[in-house]
């Protein structure tokens, strides 16, 4: 057995893989122009490396991250994230002279903390979603040695004074994914060599690369043209529903049934929760309320599952090109204790729509005996939802 094939088998004894993010962040940036290198500028309202520290520490796959910096500029670097509190970001790493130097002193960093996975990100890329992370690390799990995520060009496309198909184009973005084992020996095998990115060590090495979907806002930002102008709107949602007098209703709240309780009434699962997140999310994207577009009155939500409330919202989110930033809930009543379940309730919400479970908060509160909720006539529930993105 060679030496890689071991230490995958040790790895994979262990259980869940080590991802570890490296942080390409030792450019001049001198196109951009200004004092300091760009990726510690504030630029749209944040500083290009601290977007990208924070992206990947909101993943809960991700076990550490490093970032490669350039030489003197440590105390910016170290006043920059001094408040971040997270032990999985790592000791930085002085970069080299060129970006493929700099990723192989992170890729040398990292080795005796044996991961399995590596995502290099470039740290101007800085309004990168977690789906696209998401999307490059599902490929890894189901097998791949590297990845790479794309985006199909908007113009079209010449090569040699002809024109050529876009649909043969893939503009390639970060991060790029790959087994450590393979692109370390890469980087090693290739020192003397320049590339254009990782993922064409591969290609020089007869690696197949697997492609996956980009973003057209995970723009690197070169020029002080790219900086874009990020939008932020709030939701707030309100939903109650008084308690059914139906033994059969079972009772739903975020999704997660609780048995001992009795069903609260409505159309649907009467799910006071995820209504609430569902009203907030239309009101974020100023499209109305959750009754315009799952009326009463229609047959086709009667019993429903309220989940699939849900699954419809992240459509929209899709559709108007909006990130969820953070979700949270309050759900009012005397019982159940809502604390006892509010981890599933994060899973389940956070399978639905597509996000991580970190950025949902759902907590419970009583009303020591005042109201509809504190007489025990029902629940009630608030949700407020941030989105980022070009809506």
């Amino acid at each position: 057995m060679s030496s890689i094939s071991r230490s995958r088998s040790l790895r994979q004894d262990r259980g869940n893989p080590r991802v570890i993010a490296i942080i390409a962040a030792a450019g001049k940036g001198t196109r951009f122009g200004g004092a300091v290198p760009k990726q510690f500028c504030d630029v749209g309202g944040g500083v290009p490396l601290r977007r990208s520290v924070e992206l990947f520490l909101s993943l809960g796959f991700v076990s550490g991250v490093v970032c490669v910096i350039p030489e003197a500029c440590e105390q910016i670097y170290e006043s920059l994230v001094r408040d971040i509190k997270s032990g999985r970001l790592l000791p930085f790493v002085v970069g080299g002279l060129t970006r493929q130097k700099s990723v192989r002193n992170g890729l040398l960093a990292i080795k005796p903390r044996l991961p399995e996975y590596v995502l290099i990100h470039d740290a101007c890329r800085c309004y990168c979603s977690r789906d696209v992370v998401s999307g490059v690390y599902g490929a890894l799990l189901n097998g791949a040695e590297a990845v790479v995520p794309t985006i199909a060009p908007v113009d079209s496309v010449r090569c040699d004074g002809k024109s050529v198909s876009r649909s043969k184009i893939g503009l390639v973005q970060t991060p790029q994914g790959f087994r450590y084992e393979t692109i370390a020996e890469l980087h090693d095998r290739y020192a003397n060599e320049e590339f254009a990115d990782d993922a064409s060590l591969c290609d020089r090495a007869g690696i197949e690369v697997v492609t996956v979907n980009g973003s057209i806002e995970n723009k690197k930002i070169t020029y002080r043209s790219d900086v874009q102008s990020i939008t932020y709107r709030i939701g707030c949602g309100y939903d109650a529903h008084k308690f059914s007098g139906d033994a059969s209703r079972k009772l739903y709240i975020m999704g997660q049934k609780i048995d001992g309780y009795p069903g609260l009434a409505g159309v649907s699962d009467a799910d006071v929760g995820v209504h609430s997140l569902v009203d907030a999310i239309h009101g974020a994207l100023c499209l109305g309320s959750i009754g315009e577009h799952f009326p009463e009155t229609d047959p086709k939500n009667e019993g429903i599952a309220s989940t699939t409330f849900l699954e419809h919202c992240r459509e929209l989110l899709v559709k108007h090109r909006a990130s969820i930033v953070n979700i949270d809930t309050i759900i009012i009543c005397e019982k159940p204790r809502i604390s006892d379940y509010s981890e599933n309730m994060k899973e389940i919400v956070a399978r639905c729509l597509h996000i991580e479970p970190s950025i949902i908060n759902i907590k419970g509160k009583t009303t020591e005996g005042m109201g509809f909720e504190g007489r025990g006539e029902g629940i009630s529930a608030i949700s407020v939802v941030t989105l980022r993105g070009a809506i």
